[in-house]
């Protein structure tokens, strides 16, 4: 039976880390030109690094080789045809990432450790959001909007969630402005 839970647990696990990953669609949308296969080692590439920096640097080895297939039509309107912008929107976009990741988990915490949410509550909660982000193709935009509808469903509580989200989403600005500002990307 110990066994069990030791697999039960270490499953969990492998869903919880994973679930915060970035999706293909993502990088596909800052790269329209690369080939999907080469996007796709991209994608599973930069969500093996645990820290920026490296998961910068898979970037910034990638992108003269790949970020523009051979046989691409390219629209010199668009500035993703650039490959200096399209680099830049890559390296931002993990900034915001690993900033998100940040601004989830100090949810997290401050929603168990103020007890508005029990930790099974909270476990729901983030994964219910990394699931609207999944979905959403890591779009902050449409993953909150989403996030929030099935929150303010399953958490009935005063403050609402919404409320309480709103609350720490500022307090957290203000402790970690940098991080704040990151999860204002856009492509």
């Amino acid at each position: 039976m110990p066994r069990v839970i030791v697999l039960v647990v270490l499953a969990s696990l492998a869903l919880y880390v994973s679930s915060d990953q970035i999706v293909q669609g993502a990088l596909q949308k800052i790269f329209p030109y690369a080939a999907p296969a080469k996007v796709k080692t991209l994608t599973t590439n930069v969500n093996k690094q645990t820290a920026i920096a490296k998961a910068k640097t898979v970037v910034k080895n990638w992108i003269p080789k790949n970020w523009k297939a051979a046989n691409a039509k390219v629209d010199a309107k668009n500035q993703l045809s650039k490959q200096a912008y399209a680099q830049k929107k890559a390296l931002t976009f993990i900034d915001y990432r690993y900033s998100l990741k940040k601004y989830i988990n100090y949810l997290y915490n401050q929603a168990v450790n103020t007890k508005y949410l029990t930790k099974p509550e909270a476990d729901n909660m983030r994964t219910m959001f990394w699931a609207a982000d999944s979905k959403a193709l890591n779009n902050y935009t449409v993953t909150c909007q989403t996030f929030m509808m099935e929150a303010m469903q399953k958490i009935q509580k005063n403050p609402t969630i919404q409320e309480s989200v709103t609350d720490l989403t500022g307090k957290f600005a203000k402790a970690n402005p940098t991080d704040y500002a990151n999860l204002q990307w856009t492509l």
